[in-house]
């Protein structure tokens, strides 16, 4: 399990070394990106703490997990597609990443107490 966390983990440090820009679209794109990411910890949450013999339960929340690992994959992909010149640039970069962590704090209940913290340190850099 905890691979999976780490290769999701690894998808979105790369997301937010390739994006950034300042327009509408990026903010779209970001939010979506955002929204799966959040999705993905809620589901590793439940995952952590799921009842070792319900294997129902496991088996359920294992497919979600990989069902998103996909969705994030496919948007990584299309990002990297429409982004591709920007993402050289480093100041795309660092847009992309503050607008990520901005996304984040607003909409995802699931982050750790740490992890908020941690993001609203960066979004005031």
């Amino acid at each position: 399990m905890k691979i999976k966390h780490y290769f999701f983990s690894a998808i979105i440090l790369g997301l937010i070394f390739i994006a950034g820009c300042k327009n509408a679209d990026l903010s779209k794109d970001v939010e979506g990106i955002a929204d799966v990411h959040c999705r993905n910890i809620d589901v590793m949450t439940k995952l952590r703490s799921a009842n070792p013999e319900d294997s129902a339960m496991i088996n359920k929340l294992q497919v979600d997990a990989k069902k998103l690992q996909i969705e994030m994959t496919i948007l990584y992909k299309e990002f990297k597609e429409k982004y591709k010149e920007k993402v050289k640039d480093n100041t795309f970069n660092k847009e992309f990443s503050r607008l990520l962590r901005k996304s984040m704090l607003k909409n995802c209940t699931s982050l750790s107490k740490e992890d908020r913290e941690q993001f609203e340190k960066e979004v005031e850099k």
